[in-house]
């Protein structure tokens, strides 16, 4: 008999067949691991500083790192803004796990959770590597420029565009 008790995480698992059991070890590991891989719990007032502070850095400088700041930025004020929407105090709060797990960096996830319209910000874009060629989406985005890996200059240009216009409906709409 194998048993998978989280009191937490409200799962209860009781397996006798093999099967069930094979399926159910893995899951407790992975489970293990989500809970000591705690996230840093963040209020609104942090994730809008966290924007400005972010936004306004990326405005001075106009290279690589001002892509990432500016994706920084945006991922901070929208999950801001989905903790005010929601009435939540701190990330902590945010029901869906998975929305600060591996999805936590995927703006188009977050937009899309926001409500924000495709014809407000345009459709989220795909991008290519320069070398290699490999077709990647938003969410990774801010690897790609936090090791500094090069991306198409046109597929940069256009990421760029839609962050900047994702900033912008952040600034038209920021008391909302």
């Amino acid at each position: 008999m194998y048993q998978l008790k989280f009191s937490n995480t409200v799962v209860i698992a009781i397996a006798k067949e093999p099967k069930a059991i094979a399926y159910l070890s893995p899951l407790k590991t992975k489970i293990v691991k989500m809970q000591g891989s705690q996230k840093i719990q963040v209020g609104v007032s942090d994730l809008r500083q966290a924007f400005h502070t972010h936004f306004q850095s990326a405005e001075q400088i106009k290279h690589i790192s001002a892509y990432l700041l500016l994706f920084y930025a945006v991922e901070c004020r929208l999950k801001s803004i989905f903790i005010k929407r929601n009435q939540l105090r701190t990330t902590a709060q945010i029901p869906d796990p998975t929305l600060l797990s591996e999805s936590g960096h995927n703006l188009d996830r977050w937009v899309k959770e926001l409500k924000i319209s495709a014809s407000t910000i345009s459709q989220t874009p795909n991008f290519h590597l320069a070398k290699g060629g490999s077709t990647l989406n938003i969410e990774k985005a801010h690897q790609v420029w936090r090791y500094g890996i090069k991306i198409k200059p046109e597929d940069e240009k256009v990421l760029v565009e839609w962050l900047n216009s994702i900033s912008q409906w952040i600034k038209e709409n920021i008391n909302r």
